[in-house]
């Protein structure tokens, strides 16, 4: 059993150092026959740190000035770096034909990148040599020096010993991973203390003035401010690490998508803020009679504006966030192409939503109803209570919530008890003997309503609207400033004159038996 055992681990071991050999050597066999083998054949040397067979790939033929001196491992080491650093590189866009590309007629080249120096537009391409196959040309070769000038090594990299520099995971240097983590975590301590001292100044300067309006300001941005200053820490950061151009890309992605969150998110809270201020406003104006109704009017265009404003931002925000990825934007620009059926189909499906948001904006402006507005709607007696883009909330007198849809308010009449004033007449109706002196009905109300805290004073009236042989109707007409205060004056006027009839002149002026039945 041991012997099958060892023989069993031998021969595992035998064919793991075949698999690796097999495999090394495949990935060392150079092919130049096509432009994207040529770079894959440059690329994977280079990251394995095998700059003189990375050389084999570059002309060296016709050296310039500044690279005479230099030698070829030398030369593809600078190149290596300064494409990781500097170019996004998509193999798919790099020619696979033995041809290459030919462009008006011109030797065979192809261009696979583009970047800029203080001297102008250096492309970085790979022409075809006769017995060679494809090569980085050498007049890319020639500006080698130039570019790694300015995309080489950061300033960090360039301070820290080899023994920490060469030691790779995956495609990147060990070091910068753990930089990446460490920019990270000091972006964060950094910016939240940062801040912390910004907004601490901030909050001094606001405590000397009267207004109210900044002290709110700093504290709701207290939250978008922390996250740009962070942001903003570790964008810095990043720089010092020199990151793969791939990487950075990536990384830059999301720190725009993140600036634009932030920035909707600060803007959304200024927006937050005035509306705040102004229904604290209006509010306060609401407690005088004079200007409650252009209170409530105000509060009803700002809950509707706010609404409205917060949602275009979020759609902006979002259009802008997704526009970072470039799917994204291919597919709107295919949208865009056939906009017209694209607009036709989602009008169709979306027509009631697309109306009901039109019609809050519409109500916001017309405002055949505001906030606080007393309505009989679907035969339910209520108060306005919130409106939404898509629906209003009615509190009904008993607590329970009536929810109607925005275009109901267009489309149906409805009662509105305070559009143009809150005061309102109300009546209380008698039956009585025909024989009743009306004038002594007349005097008890005064004697009611000369003291009631709920009569305004305006509206008292008598009258008798309806009669027959055996009754009479008489209607008591009076006003309060309140449908509320009105309900509650009826209520106790009714009470009171019923009271009043029975015992004045022993009831004898109570309707006939017969009417009453």
């Amino acid at each position: 059993m041991t012997r099958t055992l060892q023989l069993w681990l031998r021969t595992s071991l035998a064919l793991l150092v075949l698999l690796f050999c097999a495999t090394r050597a495949e990935a060392q066999t150079d092919d130049r026959s096509t432009p994207r083998r040529a770079l894959v054949t440059f690329l994977d040397a280079a990251k394995r740190g095998d700059y003189t067979r990375a050389a084999a790939g570059l002309d060296l033929r016709t050296p310039t000035p500044s690279t005479r001196k230099m030698k070829g491992p030398e030369l593809a080491e600078q190149l290596y770096l300064v494409v990781e650093r500097a170019v996004s590189l998509d193999l798919e866009d790099v020619s696979d034909d033995p041809k290459g590309k030919l462009d008006d007629g011109n030797p065979a080249f192809d261009v696979f990148a583009t970047l800029q120096t203080d001297k102008g537009t250096v492309p970085l391409s790979l022409a075809l040599v006769a017995g060679k196959g494809w090569l980085v040309k050498s007049d890319s070769v020639g500006s080698v020096p130039d570019l790694y000038d300015r995309y080489g090594p950061p300033w960090l990299e360039e301070r820290l010993p080899q023994s920490i520099t060469e030691p790779r995971l995956g495609h990147m240097a060990l070091w910068k991973w753990v930089g990446l983590i460490v920019a990270l975590i000091a972006a964060l301590a950094i910016g939240i203390g940062l801040n912390a001292v910004v907004v601490s100044v901030a909050r001094r300067i606001t405590t000397t003035t009267k207004a109210k309006w900044d002290d709110n300001l700093v504290e709701r941005l207290h939250g978008p401010s922390r996250a740009f200053v962070c942001l903003v820490t570790f964008r810095a950061l990043l720089v010092l690490l020199g990151l793969p151009a791939s990487l950075t890309e990536a990384i830059g992605t999301i720190l725009k998508i993140s600036f634009i969150f932030v920035v909707a998110w600060a803007v959304t809270v200024v927006v937050g803020l005035v509306a705040d201020d102004i229904e604290s406003r209006a509010v306060v104006a609401a407690k005088t009679h004079t200007s409650e109704f252009r209170a409530r009017g105000i509060r009803t265009q700002v809950q509707v504006l706010r609404r409205v404003i917060t949602i275009a931002v979020g759609v902006v925000a979002s259009a802008l966030m997704l526009t970072q990825f470039e799917v994204v934007r291919n597919v709107g620009m295919s949208l865009l192409a056939s906009a017209g059926v694209a607009g036709v189909v989602l009008g169709l499906a979306a027509q009631r939503t697309i109306g009901s948001l039109i019609a809050g904006i519409q109500l916001s402006i017309t405002q055949p109803v505001r906030i606080g507005d007393e309505v009989v709607i679907e035969k339910e007696f209520g108060v306005i209570e919130e409106i939404t883009l898509t629906y209003v909330v009615v509190k009904i007198w008993d607590e329970r919530r009536l929810l109607v849809p925005m275009t109901r308010f267009f489309e149906q009449p409805f009662e509105n008890w305070t559009k143009v004033s809150a005061p309102l007449h109300g009546t209380v109706f008698l039956h009585a003997h025909p024989s009743l002196p009306i004038a002594a009905v007349r005097q008890e109300l005064d004697r009611l309503v000369s003291d009631h805290p709920l009569w305004d004073h305006r509206t008292k009236k008598v009258q008798v609207t309806d009669s027959n042989d055996r009754a009479i109707i008489v209607r008591v007409l009076v006003s309060a400033q309140s449908s509320g205060a009105l309900g509650d004056l009826r209520n106790d006027l009714r009470e009171q004159l019923l009271k009043w009839l029975s015992s004045y002149e022993d009831g004898r002026y109570l309707p006939a038996l017969e009417l009453a039945k």
